[in-house]
């Protein structure tokens, strides 16, 4: 049963697929994936992928019986020959991740929600750390510019332009580095524009 549901499923997203396609002339199809992670007990993290759907045709070969003669006898090649072509429509899909953070923080009296945009400042990446006996999320970014290895994280050490958010049950803080080996709240040499973090919808 579940296969056949999952059958139907598929065929029903595969006649979604074509009809949409159709009917917009086989403009991409853009669609928003979100994907949630439970850090702490009282914080959670919402991450997004844009995934594009292109359409495209594609001409098949069709096959079918064929009648020849050969020496005046009537033949029927009864293992198929190419009788002709069809074009049918395919699709591909890509997905991108949106390079932001949604956190959601409940204290137990009122619930948070903070965004990192780091789309245009460079990649991060985040964790759990117990700080000062709090469960954490710390959020750790490299400048795209000053640090970061073909647009990947790979570390904050020699002289990279790094921020360190520290999400706290009741606390929000952040830190920099650039010439220095560790982070603290003001660096001198950190020269570059600060990444905040917002409220969502602000």
């Amino acid at each position: 049963m579940k296969r056949f549901n999952l059958a139907i499923a598929i065929a029903a997203m595969t006649i979604l697929l074509s009809i949409t396609a159709l009917s917009q002339g086989q403009n991409p199809l853009i669609n928003t994936i979100f994907k949630n992670y439970t850090i702490t007990p009282a914080i959670s993290i919402q991450e997004k992928d844009i995934c594009t759907t292109t359409f495209y045709d594609e001409t098949i070969d069709v096959y079918g019986s064929c009648i020849y003669y050969q020496n005046y006898t009537h033949c029927t090649n009864s293992s198929g020959c190419n009788t002709g072509t069809s074009i049918i429509t395919k699709n591909s899909t890509e997905c991108r991740p949106n390079n932001d953070f949604v956190i959601t923080i409940d204290n137990g009296v009122s619930t948070l929600k903070k965004q990192i945009d780091y789309s245009n400042w460079g990649p991060c990446i985040y964790s759990q750390e117990n700080i000062q006996g709090n469960s954490c999320m710390v959020a750790t970014c490299v400048s795209l510019y000053d640090g970061a290895h073909q647009g990947k994280f790979t570390d904050c050490s020699g002289g990279k332009s790094c921020q360190r958010f520290e999400i706290c049950d009741n606390s929000i803080k952040t830190f920099y580095k650039n010439s220095r080996e560790g982070f603290v709240e003001e660096d001198p040499s950190f020269y570059l524009n600060k990444l905040p973090i917002t409220e969502v919808g602000q």
